[in-house]
């Protein structure tokens, strides 16, 4: 049977986005019901500040990294499935999404600082680094510019784990403003990378688009004006079938990614009903 380590970047894209959220539930707010408004996120020190406009664009600006913010998701156990509706309903002339269900785990994501850290020297330019599963320890490495967030590779928490997968070149995974129609393909591949010890090699590519944008309805909070990111990830490797995956991510000015959805290995429809990860704010 083939070993394939490989897979552990199959959700690679999506970790960034838990270090650009806003905490949902504790920071000093005026923010309206529907989540628009005036938001100001702790950071233990200078509070920056976050005005969303709601226009359906999200700039640079209205996406902050600040290393210790703590972001709580509802999210179905490891593996299992949780179902969901990706396509959402149309009323009233807006799609909604309703992910108000409360079932599943309440975990945290938490953006640590890279500075220290036993993989930082094979990740130039390393800013940040989350989880890329509340699940599961392995993190991912970025870096942030005015334009786009970077993905450098993904690390195990400890060198014992000897997991470190570096991407060559890095991968564009957000690309600033973000609008609906906006769309780009990145690619990379692995180098000398190692996962539990065990060489890997894989070419990745992800097919970003911006294809949606309506209401998201969470247990935490609703959400009248979020942008849905559609990913296609596809792996090749040196021997046996490659991977494909689609996800999608629903982003908000100020709070960054409120809900996620991870298809199956394998998947082909767009409209997926069942979830290998189904994240969403919770309370």
């Amino acid at each position: 049977m083939q070993h394939r380590p490989q897979l552990a970047l199959t959700v690679a894209l999506v970790g960034c986005l838990a270090a650009c959220a806003a905490e949902p539930s504790e920071p000093r707010t005026d923010a309206g019901a529907d989540g628009g408004g005036f938001v100001v996120l702790p950071d233990g020190g200078a509070v920056p500040q976050c005005r969303g406009n709601r226009d359906g664009v999200i700039d640079r600006g209205e996406v902050t990294f600040l290393p210790g913010v703590e972001v709580r998701y509802r999210v179905n156990p490891a593996n299992s499935v949780a179902r969901l509706s990706t396509r959402g309903a149309m009323q009233g002339g807006t799609r909604v999404w309703d992910f108000r269900d409360p079932a599943g785990e309440l975990v945290s994501l938490r953006l640590e600082r890279t500075e220290g850290q036993w993989f930082t020297p094979r990740f130039a330019g390393a800013e940040y680094a989350a989880r890329l599963d509340p699940r599961q320890p392995l993190l991912g490495v970025y870096r942030a510019t005015d334009a786009a967030v970077f993905l450098l590779g993904a690390a195990g928490p400890s060198a014992s784990s000897q997991t470190i997968i570096p991407y060559n070149p890095p991968l564009e995974v957000l690309r600033f403003p973000l609008r609906v129609g906006l769309e780009w393909t990145a690619e990379a591949t692995t180098q000398d990378a190692q996962v539990e010890g065990t060489p890997a090699a894989s070419r990745d590519t992800y097919a970003i688009a911006v294809d949606a944008r309506g209401t998201v309805q969470t247990e935490a909070i609703t959400f009248t004006d979020a942008l849905r990111v559609r990913v296609e990830l596809t792996q090749r490797f040196p021997a046996g079938p490659g991977t494909r995956r689609i996800q999608y991510l629903w982003l908000v000015e100020c709070y960054g990614e409120v809900a996620r959805a991870v298809s199956r290995e394998g998947e082909l429809d767009p409209d997926f009903t069942e979830a290998s990860e189904f994240r969403r704010l919770g309370l």
